[in-house]
């Protein structure tokens, strides 16, 4: 990469700004490769707690009697049978 003629100053002034050039290249490099392996291990330690932890199973409702919440057919003929025999 060519560090000089990047601005319209003199060439020795903008030859004094090349290290600042060079170090702002190389520290966005460290820094891309930093945050790609950080990704990776994040990654991989999701991956790894997504298929490696099993989920816990909780059914309330397996226990439950259901029975007694529902309307039973011969309770309802019984209900109607009294008030048709008083007409």
């Amino acid at each position: 990469m060519s560090f000089s003629d990047f601005s319209s100053w003199p060439r020795d002034q903008e030859q004094s700004l090349v290290p600042f050039e060079q170090h702002v290249t190389e520290s966005q490099s460290k820094a891309w490769t930093i945050s790609g392996i950080v990704a990776g291990v994040f990654l991989v330690f999701a991956l790894g707690v997504y298929f490696g932890v099993a989920p816990k199973h909780n059914n309330p409702m397996k226990d439950t009697d259901m029975s007694n919440l529902t309307k039973k057919k011969s309770d309802a003929p019984a209900a109607e049978a009294p008030a048709a025999e008083k007409k």
